[in-house]
C-alpha cells in the first residue's frame, strides 16, 4: 500500500482488484471504459449472447430434468438445486448488463479513492476493505474447486469406478438418448462449458458485490475519522466542514448507485439461497455413502452459505458506518463553532442509513442472514420428513 514512502499507484490498485476483475471479465460484467473501441464493444455483445444462450439452455434442460425425475425425491432435489443456481445466473447476467453505467461509476470511484486519498485515509480504506479482498479471493477459489469437482466426479464414476449410469455433471434432460456415444460426450462438453460460465458468474458477481459494498462502508468510515478530528479552533473549520458535507453526499451517491445495481439481485439471492442451502443439505444427508456426491455437495453448501454471508456482512457494514456518521459528527469539536448548522443537517441525514435492500422488501444484514438460514433449516426438516414417509 503506502509503506516505505512508496505512493499507491494505479498499478497497485489493479493488482489489488485483479482477481475480482478477471472473473468479472470472464463473464463480461466488468464495465467497459468510456473510450472502448467498437471491436471491444462488439466482442462484449457476442460474449454476452453466448453466455445467455448457455445458461438459458441449461436452465430449461435442468428444469426438464426436475420434471423427468419428479417421482424420485433425491434426483428431483439434486436437479432443483442446480436449476435454481442457473436461474440466478440469468438474473445476474441481466442485472449487470443493464447497469453497466452505474458499475463504471462505482469502479472509477473506487480507483480514484484509492489513488488520490491521503496516507491517513488510505489506512482506513485498507482496514475496512482488505478483509473483503481476501475473502473475495477465497470465495473465488472455493467456487472454482466446487465447479471442478462437479466436472470431474461423473468422469471418475464412469471410467474409474465403472458406474453403469451416465450422468451429466450439471444434470439436464435433452429429450434424446443422452447416454450413448458420441451424444453423451457432446452433451458433456456443452454441460461443463455452461457450468463453468455459471460458476464464474457466481464467483465474479458475488466477489464484485462484496468489495464494492465494503468500499462504500469505508467511504463513510473515512468521513467519520475526519469529523472526529474537526475542531472549532481551526480558522478554516467552516470551509473544511463544507468539504465534509460534499464528501457525505458523495458517499451517499455511491451507496445509492450500489442499491440500484444490486437490489433486484439481492432479492433473488436471498430467496434462491433459501432453496440452495436447503437442497444442498438434503443432498448431503441423502448421499452419505456416495463419497463423490458427498464431496460435491459439501463444497456446494459451503459456497452457498459463504455467498449469502458475503452479501449480508457487507450490507451490514454499510448500514453501521453510514448510521455512525451522526455519532462522529456529534463527537467533533463543534462547541463555539460556526458550522453547527451544517453539522446538524449531516446528523439528521445520517439517521436514514444507506443500505442495500432486497428490492425494498428488507435490508441486507446479518439479521437477514440468520433468518434465511433458519428458513432453510425449516424447509430441510420438511424435506427429510417427506423422504422418511
Amino acid at each position: 500500500m503506502e509503506g516505505n514512502g512508496k505512493l499507491f499507484t494505479g498499478e497497485d490498485y489493479d493488482k489489488l482488484i485483479k482477481p475480482v476483475m478477471l472473473t468479472g471479465r470472464i463473464i463480461s460484467i466488468w464495465p467497459l471504459a468510456e473510450d472502448s473501441s467498437r471491436a471491444t464493444i462488439l466482442f462484449r455483445k457476442l460474449h454476452l449472447f453466448c453466455m445467455f444462450f448457455l445458461v438459458v439452455a441449461m436452465s430449461i434442460a435442468v428444469t426438464a430434468d426436475v420434471i423427468h425425475n419428479i417421482d424420485d425425491l433425491d434426483e428431483a432435489t439434486e436437479c432443483a438445486l442446480i436449476c435454481t443456481a442457473f436461474y440466478l445466473c440469468i438474473v445476474r447476467l441481466v442485472v449487470y448488463s443493464y447497469h453497466q453505467k452505474d458499475m463504471l461509476y462505482v469502479m472509477n470511484t473506487m480507483k480514484e479513492d484509492w489513488i488520490s486519498s491521503s496516507d491517513e485515509d488510505r489506512i482506513i480504506l485498507a482496514e475496512k476493505t482488505m478483509f473483503a479482498f481476501r475473502l473475495a479471493k477465497y470465495f473465488i477459489s472455493t467456487v472454482a474447486v466446487t465447479i471442478v469437482l462437479f466436472m470431474c466426479v461423473p468422469i471418475l464414476e464412469i471410467y474409474v469406478i465403472g458406474a453403469n449410469e451416465k450422468v451429466l455433471p450439471f444434470r439436464g434432460y435433452f429429450f434424446i438418448n443422452q447416454s450413448v456415444s458420441p451424444v453423451f460426450e457432446c452433451l458433456y462438453l456443452f454441460n461443463v462449458t455452461a457450468g463453468g460460465f455459471g460458476g464464474s458468474m457466481i464467483a465474479g458477481a458475488t466477489s464484485f458485490n462484496l468489495v464494492v459494498i465494503m468500499h462504500g462502508s469505508a467511504k463513510f468510515a473515512v468521513l467519520r475519522k475526519r469529523l472526529e478530528a474537526l475542531s472549532s479552533e481551526d480558522p478554516n473549520s467552516t470551509a473544511i466542514m463544507g468539504s465534509y458535507v460534499i464528501r457525505h453526499q458523495e458517499a451517499i451517491e455511491y451507496a445509492d448507485a450500489l442499491e440500484r445495481i444490486i437490489n433486484i439481485l439481492a432479492l433473488g439471492q436471498f430467496v434462491i439461497s433459501t432453496g440452495l442451502i436447503c437442497f444442498a443439505g438434503f443432498q448431503i444427508t441423502s448421499m452419505m455413502e456416495d463419497k463423490g456426491r458427498l464431496m460435491k455437495y459439501s463444497t456446494f453448501l459451503n459456497s452457498a452459505i459463504l455467498e449469502l454471508f458475503m452479501f449480508s456482512f457487507s450490507g451490514n457494514g454499510l448500514i453501521d458506518e453510514s448510521e455512525a456518521v451522526g455519532i462522529s459528527a456529534y463527537g467533533s469539536g463543534w462547541i463555539g463553532s460556526h458550522f453547527c448548522q451544517s453539522l446538524q443537517i449531516m446528523m439528521m441525514r445520517s439517521r436514514i442509513p444507506s443500505k442495500i435492500t432486497a428490492a425494498k422488501f428488507y435490508s441486507m444484514s446479518l439479521e437477514s442472514f440468520s433468518a434465511v438460514l433458519s428458513t432453510s433449516f425449516s424447509y430441510f426438516t420438511v424435506l427429510s420428513a417427506t423422504k422418511d414417509n
